[in-house]
């Protein structure tokens, strides 16, 4: 057994040989990837790679036409974005999904059932608070989602995800939109999910970011799944060879 498939063996969540087509072009073709509590796991390709349709079928978008999808080892079916949410498996996207005419409370904790049917605001604005501390993000509990930067409303989906019990946490592209300044925040508030033992899947084009801040890169390209290494043993020039299937010199 390879190194990597032994390691897969205790991922929080796991794909096995993922096949998807959309009429007759197969967007993945036996995929796999596995994710780890307190880890970030880089996923790079190209467009058409299939990164967006994997992403899909993690979260409950789409269904796989074959392969097993496992959580803790064993077999799960996520169907829907609320079961998603059911098994801890939250996605962020470049474009925050923030309820502008609401607050930053309401906006974290939006769509808790548990909370009851009157809401206690006052305790709202604590625990809204409390959850951001955890982030070491400074904002306003009452502040219009309205008057943030896009990222300080990721910083708040973030803490949404946090208070839904998150164990897997997607970020599509987090960082695309951001400053220097508030990808050094966002990195800040990655590190505290990685300690909090969250698996951190990690989308972007920006090679600089994933050998920054990732433990292991997952390379895909055409549906196919490449490779997976340590961050340590793989480098720019090597995971931009495998994403386009030919020498850098032949690339440009």
């Amino acid at each position: 057994m390879s190194a990597i498939s032994a390691h897969m063996r205790d991922a929080v969540l796991e794909m096995r040989g993922i096949c998807k087509s959309f009429g007759g072009t197969r967007a993945l073709d036996g995929a796999h990837i596995a994710l780890h509590a307190g880890e970030v796991h880089a996923l790079l390709g190209e467009n058409g790679a299939g990164k967006s349709t994997l992403i899909k079928i993690m979260t409950g978008l789409y269904s796989a036409d074959s392969g097993e999808l496992l959580m803790d080892g064993k077999p799960v079916h996520i169907g829907s974005p609320a079961d998603a949410q059911r098994h801890g498996v939250v996605a962020i996207y470049q474009e925050p999904l923030i309820f502008p005419d609401l607050t930053v409370a309401e906006n974290i904790f939006m769509g808790h059932r548990d909370r009851g049917r009157l809401v206690n605001w006052r305790r709202l604005r604590r625990d809204a608070r409390q959850v951001l501390g955890v982030l070491d993000v400074d904002l306003d509990p009452n502040a219009p989602a309205s008057t943030l930067t896009v990222g300080e409303q990721q910083a708040v989906e973030i803490a949404k995800a946090m208070t839904q019990d998150v164990r897997v946490l997607i970020m599509d592209e987090p960082t695309a939109a951001l400053s220097a300044h508030e990808v050094r925040r966002l990195f800040r508030q990655v590190e505290q999910l990685r300690a909090n033992g969250v698996a951190v899947l990690f989308i972007t084009h920006r090679l600089d970011e994933v050998f920054e801040i990732s433990d292991r890169v997952s390379v895909f390209r055409d549906g196919h799944h490449i490779s997976t290494r340590p961050v340590a043993d793989t480098n720019q020039g090597l995971a931009v060879k495998e994403m386009v299937g030919r020498e850098l010199g032949d690339f440009f």
